[in-house]
């Protein structure tokens, strides 16, 4: 009976080590065109998420849809970004593009800052047009920097966040 327990307890520690071990790597870097590729879908959705918001942001300055819809849109926005932005960010870049990878990083947090941002001004207590154009604004030039950002990782993906 002790020599059983003794055995199962081995057996129970080496698979644990084993589940351990083969949960625990790093990860090997990805390909540029593996990263490119990533970066371009994650950007992608970033956009998607921006003109979402934009769209929400109009509704509720022009009083054409339910205050709750366009609360629910722009979370359902943050929430589908957020998962996209965030399975990117853990990911090993290629060794040569680190720089590149802390640029698109930079830009997809400042994406879902603003999406917070305009979340936060419809929820409480709304947003007139006033603070909808401002708000408008910033996700225009947000997405223009995205966009902008994204053809350059495709096109020269070394020379992204370059001095």
């Amino acid at each position: 009976m002790r020599r059983a327990r003794k055995w199962c307890a081995r057996a129970g520690s080496l698979i644990v080590a084993a589940g351990l071990a083969a949960g625990c790597g790093t990860g090997a870097p990805a390909s540029t065109s593996a990263w490119q590729g990533s970066a371009d879908r994650t950007l992608g959705q970033a956009l998607s998420g921006l003109g979402t918001a934009r769209v929400a942001l109009r509704l509720e300055a022009q009083d054409r849809a339910p205050h709750d819809f366009t609360v629910v849109t722009v979370t359902d926005a943050i929430d589908t970004t957020g998962k996209e932005v965030s399975g990117f960010q853990v990911a090993q870049p290629p060794d040569g593009l680190h720089r590149a990878n802390a640029a698109v990083n930079q830009a997809l947090d400042d994406a879902m800052s603003l999406l917070v941002d305009v979340r936060i001004a419809l929820a409480s207590p709304g947003v007139d047009g006033a603070g909808a154009g401002q708000l408008i604004d910033r996700v225009d030039a947000l997405r223009k920097k995205l966009d902008d950002l994204d053809q350059q990782v495709q096109s020269s993906p070394a020379s992204v966040g370059s001095p």
